[in-house]
């Protein structure tokens, strides 16, 4: 959440963890499940998507496990992976830009 004079901002942002780039993101006054499925139109649109390729890596919030987005996901063919509840450490590589733990190119939330 980002803090403005005129209320919160929600950004959801999807990273290759490959490449480390930001392919997508969108912006909301709303953190729900149309937001993340946004960001990931934006990141299925903006990269040549091989069918069990991808894994969208996510925690446990409510827009991620979401039929819709889950629904999305299968029909791109996007592995969806979720860490375990309450491992601070799971999406590390995410927040830091390790790549000591990356397997394979991979769509992260």
């Amino acid at each position: 959440m980002i803090t403005t004079s005129e209320g919160p901002l929600w950004l959801s942002a999807i990273r290759d963890a490959f490449s480390r780039r930001v392919v997508a993101w969108e912006t909301s006054a709303r953190a729900d499940a149309n937001q993340v499925l946004t960001s990931v139109e934006y990141a299925l649109a903006s990269r040549e998507v091989t069918l069990g390729e991808l894994v969208h890596h996510a925690d446990h919030g409510t827009q991620c496990t979401s039929i819709k987005l889950t629904t999305r996901l299968v029909g791109a063919g996007v592995e969806a992976s979720m860490g375990s509840v309450g491992d601070s450490y799971d999406c590390h590589s995410s927040r830091t830009g390790s790549r000591k733990d990356r397997v394979a190119p991979a769509v992260t939330v």
